[in-house]
């Protein structure tokens, strides 16, 4: 017979973002396996889909940092205005 490891899992909360409108999920994948998870309501996952979610939060995090020093800089001009 085939055994079946439980893997660990975690709890975690994705919050909505500002800029989705209408979704009330957001999907990620890993190793091929994809998990629907809800916004906004905590939910148990592999701690591997915990990782991901985490990096991703964090990836997106430096991201808006880059744009805010780099392209909203006081004195420069706003995109609008380009």
């Amino acid at each position: 017979t085939e055994k079946k490891t439980e893997e660990e899992r975690v709890m975690i909360i994705i919050p909505k973002p500002n800029n989705v409108v209408g979704d009330t999920e957001t999907m990620v994948g890993i190793n091929g396996k994809m998990y629907q998870i809800e916004y906004d309501k905590p939910v148990m996952v592999p701690k591997n889909v915990a990782e991901v979610v985490m990096q991703s939060r964090a990836l997106q995090a430096k991201i808006a940092e880059e744009v805010e020093n780099s392209v909203l800089k006081p004195g420069k001009k706003a995109i609008a205005d380009l």
